[in-house]
């Protein structure tokens, strides 16, 4: 809630002037609260008319009469509207009440008055200091422009011939004193002094307007009818007007960099400017300057103007300007507007300021235009002429409707035109006034419709005369609007990121210039270079080099180029290299400046020191990577590859990279949805920058898609340079290496998993199908031909295996009749892994790749294969082992790349991220597992997971073809042929169209060149955009978690989500864990629902399972168990591996999924690290180095982030803030009782007899492995719950009681406050979620709590600096709340 709205009066007490007369049925204690006026029937307050909805003037809930939602069914017509559940349950929901001891409610009230206090004295202190709040929101946006919601009359308003013959004005009201800075100020555009003074005068002391004033009188003398609207311009719709004016304020942004600023936002532009022949043509001193004028210089200043009030005026024998080393005090800022003053970081000797009126119809209609100058020699007649010819310029471009800022900017830089001007030394507007009345104080223009009223504030008046002790201050304090605590909340506020963003990507074009010549000139000198000579004969090896000149050709006729190449072409290194070289060979001026997009970050290193190395050089010269959290690149660099994400962070402040002249988008065809979001941005960036060039780099699969989306760009496909690689399938592997199933091996199906398979079979057959089954089963005349190609092998026992697998041995069906073929055989990985080794076949040696689908496989494998001899070197080294995924360090992970000494076999256990990009020479064999993770979007979490599935036959082959870089290879898929041919996609679905779109929805809107485009717009624009269901479903979550508006702009929430790669829901569970100091449990909660639970149910104990789960049981709480387990897991990793096996084994705990959960609560810290919720410099891989067992997370944060780690009921409350709307009511039978001896008492229901209801839904199940699932009573009625899952029936898995304060102040975007029969009943959005206060006071306070905590939760985000629990204001609101929601 701001500021602006807040309320002023006392809670409880009401707050603002009202009719205590009512409406119907008006109670008396209503009006007395509400400041009158508000009732059950609908009575009016104040002087507001009376309605059925009665709003509190000044706050932000409402008061609904009884006809607008009533407590129990009606048949009225008020109710026919609403939606009724279907069912009519004999169960209800027990109404809560909201309860608060009255010790609670004294320190809430004096809470509240106190902030309530501050912000009265804040508000007071922004009066007399002239900072722009202001009560009414509808000023707020145009900083003291227009003050009470009324406009001053100013031409742009208005029709500027109002004031063309407008003759001397008369004085009407006492003087008001000007402020000698702001008439300085004023005075620096060109007018003279004392029109400055009557200016500000008429204005009130308004700068800005004053501004206006002025230039509009000196424009219509100059250009007179010229000056007004167009008749078709007047109909031009005024929406469309604003969108063009916004489309060129991000233009001038990526042109101008920090020169430009929009200091009102549609309003007020300003761009500084470094002249320099304007500056070296008035150098002369001041001295010499005023030897031409003695009389002026032998004045002193007058005392009584420094002061504000010479009675003198234009007649006064002394000078009326301030000295240069004068400085005035902070309370003059009254008439200062802060978008005049000089921006903080730069000031520049000369400014272009460009001026739009409220329903100004720019580019239709010239904007105001002033030329701005802190330089004292510059004549003011000047100044004045040069604002005239551009304004002259600015009437001629409306005509024709075109943009004219930058072309005003070119003009002034232009030296021929602008010289001109300066042999005008005179201008009627910068002399005094010929016929101008002295003192013309308190002159008002002569409209009563614009008048601007007087604000009857004395202190405001007061202060404007500067005390003679502020006269020493420094005078670089006097241009800042802010202290030095302000300029650090500002630089590190998320609005101003995207400034930081865009002066590191500032392109200064004389330096480049100056580099590229260096450059250029060490290019030629190392051609001549052996080392190079030689490296350039292997590249002209490669199939690539055969199409350089056509490349070359087409690019310099095309801006977009698709280049499809085979794995093994050379295209990542070459093509780059092809672009850079030729550029090199020209001009400085012309060398390219490269950008080269990888899918992940070990491929950007790999390739560019392979990249550097064959330019002979070190990375970071002319060739650099960039990933997150490392850089490295020079000045020098001209061709950078990063990541697809890096590019994305660059374009949120640079959103035209300016200075690059090619973008290189590596491995297009894996359909990533940063991939293709990227494509959609470069499409809208080459419109704005013809120079630009784009190529896209593919596998030969879908080139021509590509082509298309990009206007049938043409294509080049290079061929490829693989030996023959010998691919085998699953059963070859069991054959070759005789692998048989044991007994009890993890690997072979249940007898249960088998009849769900032959159940899932039948659902899946056609009812004809069923029919044709049945009778050739009675008939007996099922042949061998029988089976379809249709039914997968896990689906077919021994016989029918037999049969679709002709010519092989029945040892090897009988294997894979047994076989699990969903699971990852790693028995079966290492028996090849053997055969491989022992060398006892006719294939040369080489290294081994592996191809795993995640970090807990890879895990797996490896300490399987140090329990084996032949691989752990324990007696001789034959191997040597090296894993490889993403989170390893960049060191590590390079390690894959050294060759081994001659007789060691390389063994590389990776995921699918050495599939594409990344190179390794000596691969001779592949064991591909067939499975990789993928991003999918569950519906019954709603939110995405990465789950196990097959690969596509795209996979495979690329996989496959990493064999043959360097000779002939071998191969072997993991899965059956028959499932390769027959089951296999073609292509794996386009990330976009199987993942939720939350934090596409955030970064689309975090880029400036779409952050006032409509969502729907964007995304039909995508190559292959996703289903428009999927979109609305993400919008809904984002407007439910605060980050995103029901008008889809971004909140500061929404800012920090976007920010951080994880579901935007376990995201705010990390900030929220932040900010109230519960860091390290609501990381591992996080960690929990982003991978997976750590308990396990096996089959045969699944109820003793269930029985250790409900040992950890707490609070109702299935997150609250997780913890105590996870804390537990953590104690005995202390103590050693053994202990922690032991403790996993006791416990049913997956020992995998708890280090997973520990990596990834240490990434989760490093990402809350990197955007500033938790102390800086935090990384992963220094946490887990110095952790001494267990994550290392809570010693590396510190006590104080997690001071309130061991409150549960907090962490419910967090738990509540990310996870609603995800909410159950708990509906509970009518009452039955047993008769006693004491007499009938009430029985408790059984857990089978509560109903648990969705908002959504109807009636939902907790399911049997929650801690939940045999409940009788629950104290609150409300669970949270984070999935649900389809089976039989709709189940919760996971869930959490959660009690009443949580639900109000951290649950659902507005808490309304409803008079029903007598009872205040606070209620959560649409009123499915509600409460009994058990006063009116105690629905008041809560009401107003909750507003100051959504408040003070908009400054925590907007400013993570901010520590909520050190500041006065934040450490009582959230002391306050801790409390409540710990002890009511």
């Amino acid at each position: 809630m701001s500021s602006s709205v807040r309320r002023k009066g006392k809670p409880g007490k009401g707050g603002g002037k009202g009719s205590s007369k009512g409406g119907r049925g008006s109670r008396s204690h209503t009006n007395k609260a509400h400041g009158g006026g508000s009732s059950s029937s609908g009575g009016g307050g104040g002087n507001r008319k009376a309605s059925s909805r009665i709003w509190d003037d000044g706050d932000d809930f409402c008061i609904f009469d009884t006809s607008r939602r009533s407590s129990r069914p009606s048949n009225s017509s008020g109710n026919k509207g609403e939606t009724r559940p279907k069912w009519k349950p004999k169960a209800k929901v027990p109404l809560q009440t909201l309860h608060m001891t009255s010790e609670n409610q004294e320190k809430v009230k004096a809470l509240l008055r106190d902030l309530q206090e501050q912000d009265a004295d804040a508000g007071s202190e922004r009066d007399v200091s002239g900072e722009e709040e202001d009560d009414d929101p509808e000023c707020c946006d145009d900083e003291r422009y227009w003050p009470a919601g009324q406009e001053p009359s100013l031409v742009p308003d208005s029709d500027p011939w109002e004031y063309t013959d407008s003759g001397p004005l008369e004085p009407h009201i006492p003087e008001l004193p000007v402020s000698p800075f702001a008439t300085q100020k004023l005075s620096r555009y060109g007018f003279h002094i004392e029109r400055c003074q009557a200016a500000l005068r008429i204005c009130d002391g308004d700068l800005g307007a004053a501004l206006e004033h002025l230039l509009t009188q000196c424009f219509s003398e100059t250009f007179g009818e010229r000056m007004r609207l167009s008749e078709a311009a007047g109909h031009i719709n005024l929406d469309e007007c604003v969108e063009q004016r916004q489309e060129e304020a991000l233009a001038l942004k990526s042109i101008c960099g920090e020169k430009f600023i929009e200091r009102i936002h549609n309003r007020v532009w300003t761009i500084g400017l470094e002249l320099e022949y304007l500056t070296s043509k008035f150098c002369k001193s001041k001295q010499k300057e005023s030897a031409t004028n003695v009389q002026d210089t032998s004045l002193e200043t007058c005392k009584f103007y420094l002061k504000g009030n010479c009675k003198f005026g234009s007649k006064c024998k002394f000078k009326h300007e301030v000295p240069p080393n004068q400085i005035v005090g902070r309370a003059e800022r009254i008439v200062d507007d802060s978008h005049l003053n000089a921006h903080e970081d730069t000031s520049f000797l000369y400014e272009l300021e460009i001026r739009f009126s409220k329903e100004h119809k720019y580019p239709y209609q010239a904007p105001l235009v002033a030329f701005y100058s802190t330089n004292e020699n510059l004549p003011l007649a000047c100044r004045l002429h040069i604002s005239e010819f551009l304004y002259g310029k600015a009437l001629t471009f409306s005509k024709t409707s075109e943009p004219v800022v930058y072309s005003l900017i070119t003009l002034l830089e232009e030296e021929s035109e602008i010289v001109k001007l300066l042999t005008k030394t005179h201008h009627k507007f910068s002399v005094p006034p010929v016929n101008f009345l002295p003192v013309p104080s308190g002159t008002k223009i002569n409209n009563p419709a614009h008048r601007k009223p007087v604000i009857p504030n004395n202190s405001c008046v007061s202060n404007q005369i500067p005390e003679v002790e502020r006269e020493s201050e420094l005078e670089e304090e006097a241009d800042e609007d802010e202290g030095p605590a302000s300029v650090i909340v500002e630089n590190e506020s998320y609005v101003n990121l995207k400034k930081k963003i865009s002066r590191r990507y500032d392109w200064q074009a004389k330096l480049v210039h100056a580099e590229n010549s260096k450059i250029c000139k060490q290019f030629r000198i190392k051609q001549a270079s052996r080392q190079f000579q030689s490296i350039l004969q292997e590249r002209q090896s490669l199939p690539a080099w055969e199409e350089r000149e056509t490349i070359l050709k087409l690019l310099s006729k095309h801006q977009v180029v698709v280049i499809s190449g085979m794995t093994g072409c050379g295209k990542t290194t070459q093509i780059p290299q092809f672009i850079l070289d030729n550029s090199l060979n020209g001009p400085p001026e012309k060398v390219a400046n490269i950008i080269c997009t990888q899918p992940r970050r070990i491929s950007a290193i790999s390739v560019a020191e392979r990249v550097a190395k064959e330019r002979a050089e070190r990375v970071g010269q002319t060739v650099g990577y960039q990933i997150r959290l490392e850089s490295v690149k020079s000045s020098a660099t001209r061709l950078l590859y990063c990541t697809t994400g890096v590019l994305l962070r660059r374009l949120e402040g640079d959103s035209t990279l300016q200075g690059v002249t090619h973008v290189i988008v590596d491995e297009v065809h894996e359909r990533t949805e940063e991939s293709d979001f990227l494509l959609l941005v470069l499409k809208d960036i080459l419109l704005q920058r013809p120079t630009l060039q784009v190529i896209l780099m593919s596998a030969t699969l879908n080139a021509e898609l590509f082509s298309e989306y990009f206007s049938s760009c043409p294509v080049i496909t290079i061929p490829g340079r693989a030996f023959p690689v010998d691919h085998f399938f699953l059963e070859d592997a069991i054959a070759v290496t005789r692998y048989v199933l044991q007994d009890g091996s993890p690997y072979m199906r249940s007898m249960k998993q088998i009849a769900r398979e032959k159940l899932k079979a039948r659902r899946n057959r056609t009812a004809f199908e069923e029919v044709e089954e049945d009778l050739r089963l009675s008939l007996h005349f099922q042949d061998e031909d029988s089976v379809k190609d249709a039914m997968p092998d896990q689906q077919l026992d021994f016989k029918q295996l037999l049969a679709r697998y002709k010519g092989v041995s029945k040892s090897v069906i009988k294997t894979m009749s047994v076989m699990d073929f969903e699971k990852v055989n790693l028995e079966l990985i290492e028996a090849l892994l053997e055969w491989i080794v022992d060398g006892k076949h006719s294939y040369p040696p080489g290294a081994i790749l592996v191809f795993l689908p995640g970090l807990a496989e890879i895990k797996m494998l490896y300490e399987q294969l140090q329990s084996n001899s032949l691989f752990n070197n324990r007696r001789s080294q034959r191997c040597v082992i090296h894993p490889l995924h993403s989170s390893l360090s960049s060191e590590e992970q390079q390690a894959v790349f050294v060759k081994p000494p001659i007789g060691i076999t390389k063994i590389i256990i990776s995921t699918n991220i050495a599939e594409t990009s990344i190179t390794i020479d000596d691969v001779v064999y592949v064991i591909d597992s067939g499975k990789m993770k993928e991003k999918r979007y569950d519906a019954s979490k709603g939110m995405e997971s990465l789950e196990d599935t097959f690969v596509s036959q795209a996979n495979a082959l690329q996989r496959k073809g990493r064999a043959g870089r360097v000779a002939s290879g071998v191969c072997f898929h993991l899965f059956t042929s028959h499932h390769y041919r027959h089951h296999l996609l073609k292509q794996q679905l386009p990330e976009i169209q199987r993942v939720p779109l939350e934090q596409l929805c955030l970064r689309i809107k975090i880029l400036d060149m779409f952050s006032t485009h409509n969502l729907q717009s964007v995304f039909s624009r995508l190559i292959e955009p996703p289903h428009a269901d999927s979109l609305r479903a993400s919008k809904i979550r984002l407007r439910d978690l605060g980050a995103l508006t029901p008008d889809e702009i971004l909140t500061p929430l929404g800012y920090h989500l976007a920010s951080l790669p994880v579901d935007v829901r376990i995201g705010k569970l990390m900030l929220f864990g932040s900010i109230f100091r519960c860091l390290d449990p609501a990381l591992t909660i996080a960690a929990c629902l982003a991978f997976k639970s750590p308990f396990v149910s096996p089959w045969d104990k699944k109820e003793e399972a269930n029985q250790k789960k409900l040992e950890f049981a707490f609070a109702n709480s299935d997150y609250l168990a997780l913890l105590r387990a996870y804390k537990g897991w953590q104690l005995n990793t202390k103590e050693g591996v053994r202990a922690s096996s032991n403790y996993c084994r006791q416990n049913f705990l997956s020992g995998r999924v708890l280090q997973e959960m520990a990596s990834l609560k240490r990434q989760f810290t490093e990402l809350l690290s990197d955007i500033g919720f938790v102390k800086e410099g935090l990384r992963a891989r220094e946490i887990e180095k110095r952790a001494q067992g267990g994550d290392g997370v809570l010693d590396a944060t510190g006590e104080e982030a997690n001071s309130n780690a061991e409150n549960h009921k907090l962490i419910s409350a967090m738990l509540c803030a990310a996870l609603y709307p995800n909410v159950v009511q708990v509906k509970t039978p009518e009452g039955k009782f047993q008769k006693t001896s004491t007499g009938a008492v009430r029985m408790q229901p059984k857990s089978a007899e509560l109903k648990f209801a969705t908002k959504n839904d109807g009636y939902v199940h907790i399911h049997p492995s929650s801690v939940n699932y045999q409940v009788r009573h629950f104290d609150s009625p409300y669970l949270l719950y984070h999935e649900k899952i389809k089976t039989s029936r709709v189940f919760i898995r996971d869930c959490s009681m959660v009690s009443v304060y949580p639900l109000v102040l951290f649950g659902g975007g507005q808490v309304n406050v409803q008079l029903q029969r007598g009872e205040f009943v606070v209620s959560l959005d649409d009123g499915w979620i509600r409460f009994v206060a058990a006063s009116h006071q105690v629905a008041e306070l809560v009401k107003e709590l909750r507003g100051e905590l959504d408040h003070l939760l908009q400054d925590k985000i907007k400013t993570p600096s901010i520590d909520l629990c050190n500041c006065p204001r934040g450490s009582r609101i959230i002391s306050m709340i801790v409390k409540l929601v710990t002890t009511q």
